[in-house]
C-alpha cells in the first residue's frame, strides 16, 4: 500500500504537504514533508507532486503518474533528470502517518479527493 496520486484533480492546494510537515514535524516545516508540490518555472501554472517512498518516487503531473526507483533517479540526477526529484531523495520515506488510526493524513484533508491509498 501507498500514497498516490491523481493528478487530473489535483489542483496543487499544498494542503498535503502542509499536514505531512506539520505531522511530521509539530511545526509548518515544508523540509520535513515526504509529499512535496511543486512548480515549474518553464511552464505557467505547471505543478506536479511528488511522495518518496522506502524504494520509489511517486511523480504525479498533468501528463500522467510515474513511479521510479531511488536508484534510477539517482542515475538521472547525474544526467538530464528531473532536478525537481533531486532534494526529495534526503527526504524521510513516507510511513503512511502509521501512528495515526484514521490513516494518512494527507488522504484526509485533501479536498479534491486527489490523494489516495492503493
Amino acid at each position: 500500500m501507498g500514497i498516490r496520486i491523481d493528478p487530473i484533480k489535483c489542483t496543487g492546494c499544498m494542503a498535503c504537504e502542509l499536514v505531512c510537515s506539520y505531522h511530521r514535524d509539530d511545526a509548518f516545516a515544508f523540509l520535513s514533508a515526504c509529499i512535496v508540490v511543486y512548480r515549474a518555472k518553464e511552464k505557467k501554472d505547471y505543478f506536479g507532486v511528488i511522495v518518496k517512498e522506502e524504494e520509489s518516487l511517486v511523480i504525479a503531473r498533468p501528463e500522467g503518474l510515474e513511479i521510479k526507483g531511488i536508484g534510477a533517479v539517482d542515475e538521472e540526477a547525474e544526467g538530464e533528470g528531473d532536478s525537481s526529484a533531486k532534494p526529495m531523495l534526503l527526504r524521510e520515506a513516507c510511513d503512511l502517518c502509521e501512528d495515526v488510526e484514521d490513516g494518512p493524513l494527507c488522504v484526509s484533508v485533501c479536498p479534491h479527493g486527489a490523494v489516495y491509498t492503493e
